[in-house]
């Protein structure tokens, strides 16, 4: 079983019925990871969106939308082995702490 962490950019096979799954960046605490046995995660997509889509920029990685976060268990990453990448800390916490200014501490 996989242990996806805080900052990495993961493929969730079972995250959509599009072929390939879903890029998504872990934006809870490995804390929170390991107490709940959930994650909240983040859509990470590789172009800028138009309109009024809350992001965050990624770099070369692509873009967070921290706007909509959601809550999945350990079964999305089922299929994936290894995170195909990790932030650096800096850009991991301004897309939680994004999150954290729509939700509330």
């Amino acid at each position: 079983m996989v242990n996806p962490r805080f900052g990495e950019v993961w493929n969730a096979p079972s995250g959509s019925v599009l072929p390939g799954g879903m890029l998504c960046l872990i934006v809870s605490s490995d804390d929170f990871n390991r107490i709940r046995r959930q994650y909240v995660i983040v859509e990470v997509v590789a172009d800028q969106l138009s309109g009024d889509a809350i992001i965050c920029d990624l770099g070369p990685i692509g873009v967070a939308l921290t706007g909509a976060p959601f809550t999945v268990g350990s079964s999305w990453f089922a299929e994936a082995e290894s995170p195909l990448a990790v932030l650096d800390k800096p850009i991991a916490r301004r897309a939680a702490d994004q999150i954290r200014a729509i939700l509330g501490p």
